[in-house]
């Protein structure tokens, strides 16, 4: 098996400084020495030209320097993406163009002839074909997508996959599990993970595991750590994406579904039974139904048409603009359940600002966007206030909202509780107590029927560590094979 690590790095240009210090020296640092001092350590990383800006900006122009070091030596090699990190499908064409233009040109400014980049990342790993076209007409090879972009099941990689009728344009994409069971932080030994991956461990295929590099060190303390443990261990055998050509032949001709690394296969129905397909995959970005997306997209597609109009070219409204068009207002508007009065503040405030910067703009104009505004905001505290928020978290969770002692059969309930004792002894034998308890909680928070407040289920994370069932059934177990802990935890399969 090969193993292809895909870091994306990201911080929005207007971060606080007191986070992007935090994230440099708990992230950014510690992997460029992690890889550094691992030379046969490959990987990919998508590290867009804001960023970059960002931290030579803000005195951290080492990890710039750390960087190029390591893309010159041939070891990491970098992706093109769009420079202050907008979401492409729901931008117009120009600026889609613009926003990769000025990617490249911030790149090569910082990383001099060393940027030249083969793949595209597309932010938050969104595909549409427009922006698929763009790329491809501007001479990149390959792009990563997300799993479900290629169908309910997902693709088995042990071939080049290309765009139908483009069989020279690569689509390469994302590993759901290889990605989540690091970036969860439930795996913290290199033996733990060999046991998570040992069905496809011997197979000869690719996985690509695709994460935001602040997972490392950041997110999770320690993980980079794990990170060179994986490596020195000599697990598998680490490569480029674009290096997974050399040794995969075999093509597959793939329509990938417009889709992003947040999608769940429901997203992308209406009615799946009759086969109702949804025209809605960006529902976390644009969302008919929310009247706050509807005047934050209003408001930017009015001041992109006002900037074209009344102040075009190379000028400071117009690399405003360019800043302002930053998916996260978008993102934290959504309440599904990702909210934040805060960012929808922020990204309406630049807006207006630039309206207010333009030379000769008019009354009127300056009314209309105050307008914008204030309605953003008017509905965004009327949503905190009212309870939507909470409401529409508790929605967003569906059926996750019944205790899963409820949902779920009895015998499957009791053998969900020997599986996550299982993985709470393999814990504690490891000396991960962390873990240990993590599982433990988990059986005691099933059993009460509290599980139903958890953001992430317990059992979705332990769907993501290990194949369920991985034990004999219940049924099948003799009579004290099973502990006193688990029986207390059972329900009665004849009561329920």
């Amino acid at each position: 098996m090969f193993f292809c690590f895909f870091l994306h790095f990201y911080q929005p240009y207007y971060q606080y400084d007191d986070i992007l210090e935090r994230v440099v020296n708990e992230s950014y640092r510690p992997l460029m020495k992690v890889f550094g001092d691992n030379l046969g350590f490959r990987a990919t990383f998508n590290f867009n030209g804001a960023l970059l800006k960002l931290l030579s900006e803000k005195g951290y122009g080492d990890v710039i320097v750390s960087l190029k070091a390591l893309v010159e030596r041939g070891q990491i090699e970098l992706t093109g993406s769009a420079a202050y990190h907008p979401f492409l499908p729901l931008i117009p064409r120009e600026e889609k163009l613009r926003q990769i233009r000025l990617n490249d040109e911030i790149s090569r400014k910082f990383l001099g002839k060393v940027y030249s980049p083969c793949g595209f990342f597309s932010p938050e790993l969104a595909f549409d074909y427009e922006t698929a076209g763009i790329v491809q007409g501007m001479g990149y090879k390959w792009m990563v997508l997300p799993e479900l972009a290629y169908g309910p099941q997902p693709a088995w990689p042990d071939k080049i996959f290309v765009l139908k009728g483009s069989p020279d344009f690569k689509v390469f994409f994302r590993h759901k599990r290889g990605s989540v069971i690091l970036l969860s932080s439930l795996v913290r030994t290199v033996e733990t993970l060999k046991e998570e991956l040992e069905d496809i461990l011997d197979k000869n295929i690719y996985v690509l595991s695709i994460m935001d590099a602040e997972t490392f060190g950041h997110h999770r303390p320690g993980m980079e750590d794990f990170l060179e443990e994986v490596y020195r261990a000599n697990v598998f055998r680490t490569i480029t994406v674009s290096e997974i050509e050399n040794y995969f032949e075999s093509r597959e001709e793939v329509n990938p579904r417009e889709s992003t690394w947040s999608n769940e296969e429901q997203d992308f129905w209406l009615d799946k039974e009759k086969g109702v397909v949804s025209k809605h995959p960006f529902l976390l970005w644009q969302d008919p139904s929310n009247p706050i997306h509807k005047l934050q997209w209003e408001f930017t597609y009015w001041v992109i048409d006002l900037v074209k109009e009344k102040a075009p070219g190379e000028n400071e409204i117009r690399s405003g603009l360019d800043r302002a068009l930053g998916s996260d207002q978008y993102w934290w508007a959504s309440a599904k359940p990702w909210w934040s009065l805060e960012m929808i503040e922020a990204g309406a405030f630049r807006l207006r600002e630039i309206v207010k910067n333009i030379p000769g703009v008019s009354e009127a104009e300056l009314k209309k966007a105050r307008r914008y505004y204030l309605n953003i905001l008017e509905y965004a505290f009327d949503w905190q206030r009212s309870g939507k928020i909470r409401k529409a978290h508790r929605e967003a969770e569906g059926w996750k909202k019944i205790p899963f002692k409820e949902r779920a059969p009895a015998g499957w309930y009791n053998q969900v509780i020997l599986e996550f004792e299982d993985e709470m002894k393999k814990a504690a034998e490891k000396l991960e107590f962390e873990k240990a308890i993590k599982w433990r909680d988990a059986i005691i928070k099933l059993k009460k029927g509290t599980d139903i407040y958890d953001v992430l289920h317990v059992v979705d994370e332990l769907h993501a560590v290990r194949k369920i069932p991985s034990l004999k059934s219940v049924a099948e177990h003799k009579a004290g094979e099973i502990s006193e802990f688990a029986r207390k935890h059972f329900v009665d399969e004849e009561t329920k």
